[in-house]
């Protein structure tokens, strides 16, 4: 008798000979209600005909390329701050505490919060029209991050870039998911994702100079805005271009979507599926989340040690940290290429296996990155950590990919992004501020808080990846967690 809410593989995985890919589904529910769904639930929409056509190839990488272009400007407006600590906290008499809130709570909370409606905007509306919406806003935002004169001020525009890229992950995700084959989405997916890591780094490589140009010439008087600080300077020029390139989103076709969306759904399904499956989803909604924020507060406080503990300057640090963390995130199609292999050999669990393995092999290297006693040994360490746990960058949706059916994908990636980037964004920065602030009373000891990120942090989440295999591999199997 065949298990009720599993498709026919062939009808899953079209030419991929059999073997599922690790962008669709093992488990997709079927046009009936099942037997263990909620009966109040609605009745999941008639999946799309199996011809539903693919945008050509040369319009599916067109797609990655604006995606990937856009995904650097993101990270750009998202971390410029990281190479103007210094400067800012003078002007402004903050501590690290209030430059933590601002690089992680007040950018997270908007970012968080405004997934849920945009999550269901993206399974209803046009996604190109979202996606143009959102780098608009959080062009804005970033620009006006230029023109605050306070913490208040500085926090309101920083939670406006968190509000507008809040749907350019999940719509991307979803844009890059149905513009390709599923034996093919493998590929563009870690293309996209290694965009957004190197644009973390081309941060630091152009930013550094940039800051370091604007430092040397001082306060200017800019028509209309008067006396602009250098660090507010850089907030305009790094924000207001997004605005104009906010309109590449239209060169790209809207693919169709592989499954149509029931007009009344809401998160109820989304959050039964998860609930069938609590230990897949913990470690994909937290495990992920907590490998984001030890990462993310490697980023934005490693440049911060380096220059209190061994006097560097931004020109300076701005290329070493870009060119260590484009190096590092060249890697991530390699995770990707790995994954999929043992994905293909049967290993259902590749996803979380391989992240608990990189994640292990990745601390030893961020707690020597500062006992070391040169500030060349440190980037080295940097480096190694940066591309072992940079396989978490791409598997967390990925891992969301494959195991959610395809009318839920929006509204559970929305989710996802909600529970991770509030633990990563929000508690990553701000988890190091608070150490070095109240646990050990000494900015100088910046190192010693990115040590206790590695315990704290990051090997929960390997644990989490741990405890989540065996459900990923009922997941696939079609069974109840």
């Amino acid at each position: 008798m065949e298990k009720v809410g599993v498709e026919p593989a062939q009808q899953r995985i079209g030419d991929n000979q059999g073997v599922p890919s690790m962008s669709e589904p093992a488990l997709s529910l079927s046009a009936s209600p099942s037997p263990s769904a909620p009966i109040d639930s609605p009745a999941p929409p008639s999946p799309a005909p199996a011809t539903a056509d693919y945008p050509s190839p040369f319009m599916g990488w067109l797609t990655v390329a604006i995606l990937f272009l856009l995904y650097i400007l993101s990270l750009t407006d998202r971390n410029i701050m990281a190479l103007m600590v210094g400067p800012i906290k003078q002007d402004l008499g903050l501590s690290d505490l209030q430059i933590s809130l601002l690089q992680g709570p007040a950018f997270a909370v908007l970012f968080c919060l405004c997934a849920i409606p945009l999550g269901m905007a993206l399974d209803r509306f046009s996604r190109r029209i979202v996606l143009y919406l959102s780098v608009t806003v959080w062009s804005i935002a970033a620009a006006s991050c230029g023109l605050a004169g306070s913490f208040i001020g500085l926090a309101m525009a920083r939670a406006g870039v968190g509000a507008g890229e809040s749907g350019f992950g999940t719509g991307s995700y979803s844009v890059v998911g149905d513009s390709f084959p599923p034996h093919r989405v493998s590929l563009a997916m870690s293309v996209f994702i290694m965009g957004g890591v190197m644009g973390a780094g081309i941060v630091f490589l152009l930013g550094g100079p940039i800051v370091g140009a604007a430092m040397k010439a001082g306060p200017a008087t800019w028509p209309l805005f008067g006396t602009l600080q250098p660090w507010q300077q850089v907030f305009i020029m790094t924000g207001a271009p997004g605005i104009l390139l906010a309109f590449l989103v239209f060169l790209f076709r809207e693919p169709p979507r592989r499954k149509a969306v029931s007009a009344g759904a809401g998160y109820g399904e989304a959050w039964a599926y998860i609930r069938r499956h609590k230990p897949l989803y913990t470690a994909a909604f937290v495990g992920f989340g907590l490998a984001y924020a030890a990462t993310i507060g490697f980023q934005l406080w490693t440049p911060v040690y380096l220059a209190r503990v061994h006097g560097w300057q931004p020109a300076q640090i701005g290329p070493v940290i870009g060119i260590a963390q484009i190096a590092a995130a060249a890697l991530i199609p390699l995770h990707g290429w790995t994954v999929d292999r043992l994905y293909r050999r049967g290993r259902k669990d590749a996803h979380l296996f391989w992240c608990l393995m990189t994640v292990l092999a990745a601390a030893p290297f961020g707690i020597a990155a500062f006992l070391v006693a040169s500030p060349w040994a440190t980037v080295a360490c940097y480096w190694c950590f940066m591309a072992l746990i940079l396989s978490t960058a791409s598997m967390g949706p990925a891992t969301v990919q494959v195991v959610t059916p395809a009318y839920l994908r929006g509204r559970v990636s929305a989710l996802y992004v909600l529970a991770s980037g509030l633990i990563a964004m929000a508690g990553g920065p701000a988890f190091i501020g608070l150490v070095t602030d109240k646990l050990w009373g000494d900015e100088m000891k910046v190192g010693l808080s990115l040590i206790t990120s590695v315990f704290c942090v990051l090997l929960p989440a390997a644990l989490l990846f741990a405890l989540g295999r065996a459900s990923m591999r009922r997941a696939h199997e079609g069974d109840p967690v």
